[in-house]
């Protein structure tokens, strides 16, 4: 880890202004367990490439690793961007399932479970969990449509493979 802290910190003083190489010390960072040292790099990567939704979808995952309720909302809000900027980014979704799902919030865990599920190809747990995700969300409210929209994307997705097999 020291090693690659030292190259990558080497890269970032020749080339001070390139977000992936914040991003990729960020990386290194929080896959060894350095969580709260990894959140300044990735913020700033998100920060200079406008938000891009794979950085930022790593700065929520960090930010939702330090364990601390404290950080759930600045969690939300960018993991919550980035899945509107990248509807296809499984990651995104799953990290915002993990911050519904510590908020004890299970209808909107469950949405984010079936939107990340369908990607996966897993099309009876989006169903399982859109459904599920609709039955108690308020009927009518824009997460409500949603679950519904999603369980008739994963019912068709399911026939049309058993169809194929």
């Amino acid at each position: 880890v020291d090693e690659a802290l030292a190259e990558v910190n080497a890269l970032i003083e020749i080339d001070p202004e390139d977000p992936y190489f914040l991003e990729l010390k960020g990386q290194i960072l929080l896959e060894s367990g350095r969580v709260l040292e990894a959140i300044p790099p990735l913020r700033e990567a998100t920060r200079m490439t406008g938000s891009n939704p794979l950085i930022a979808s790593s700065l929520g995952h960090a930010l939702i690793a330090t364990e601390d309720s404290a950080y759930l909302d600045e969690a939300e809000q960018i993991l919550r961007a980035a899945v509107g900027r990248d509807h296809e980014n499984p990651f995104a979704w799953y990290q915002l399932g993990v911050v519904y799902g510590q908020r004890g919030d299970i209808p909107r865990a469950r949405l984010a479970s079936a939107e990340q599920q369908v990607m996966q190809g897993n099309y009876e747990g989006a169903l399982i969990n859109a459904q599920a995700a609709e039955n108690n969300l308020p009927t009518g409210s824009p997460d409500w449509i949603r679950a519904q929209d999603v369980a008739l994307q994963a019912r068709g997705l399911l026939e049309r493979q058993r169809d194929r097999n």
